[in-house]
């Protein structure tokens, strides 16, 4: 592991997070993607917390040189790290300090969550476009002007059976050539490796511990799982409420 990166979320504050008011579904848009209205789910981060997810998009996205990875998978060890809101949240910083276009993907078909974050609608989404031939634009979903979601979409059993397939390769391929950046939150690594198969089609893969619950043994096996298939680009630690020594982030 390259890179090890220290996220605090203890003071991260919920206020009806994931439980949403009001959310208009917006018209099945053609061509490019249209404005919708939706209530957003508040959601507090402690001004620290903002100030280290800030460094999080520097240290991984904007590295000087060529390698800088365009097109990154969020994935957490187990369930209930915190990948989905620090996702989001790294798509936000990212556009906000490069102004450049940046695409947030539901990978987890399994578990959506992004569309929640956002009081958005799931369908049609990332699914969906496996399924059709039309352009992927007309699935995407504007957050602010250059921040799009692409939500998981449809649970059907056919893009099931195409969600390893070069359909799915082809569609992350369009959100790399119509994108700077790409970020795909995946379902936990220590339950299913959709985050191994996304990160073979991305420039690399952080994952997410959660200090409070997970194991390092846990730990340590999605992270070896991780890289013997996929570059791992670092670790963020979550929910992190007292210090932890350097020595022991190199044992993971």
């Amino acid at each position: 592991m390259s890179k090890n990166f220290d996220v605090l979320l203890r003071a991260e504050k919920h206020a009806g997070l994931f439980q949403v008011e009001e959310c208009v579904a917006p018209p099945r848009p053609t061509g490019a993607a249209k404005q919708i209205s939706a209530r957003r789910p508040l959601v507090r981060i402690d001004a620290h917390v903002h100030e280290a997810e800030i460094k999080l998009v520097q240290r991984v996205f904007l590295l000087p040189g060529p390698e800088a990875p365009h097109v990154v998978v969020f994935c957490g060890v187990e369930p209930r790290s915190g990948t989905t809101g620090i996702c989001a949240r790294a798509g936000e910083n990212l556009a906000n300090q490069t102004r450049l276009p940046v695409c947030l993907v539901d990978g987890n078909m399994r578990s959506p969550s992004l569309h929640r974050y956002f009081g958005l609608e799931n369908a049609p989404g990332l699914t969906d476009s496996v399924l059709e031939t039309v352009p992927i634009s007309d699935f995407l979903r504007p957050i602010a002007s250059n921040l799009m979601l692409l939500s998981a979409g449809s649970i059907d059993k056919k893009a099931q059976a195409l969600w390893t397939s070069d359909r799915l390769r082809a569609r992350i391929a369009e959100l790399r050539r119509e994108f700077s950046y790409v970020l795909i939150d995946t379902p936990p690594a220590n339950v299913h490796n959709d985050g191994v198969f996304f990160g073979q089609v991305a420039d690399g893969v952080l994952l997410v511990v959660n200090s409070n619950t997970t194991h390092r043994d846990t730990a340590r096996k999605a992270k070896d799982n991780l890289t013997a298939n996929v570059k791992l680009l670092g670790a963020v630690l979550n929910n992190r409420t007292f210090p932890v020594p350097g020595f022991l982030y190199k044992r993971l």
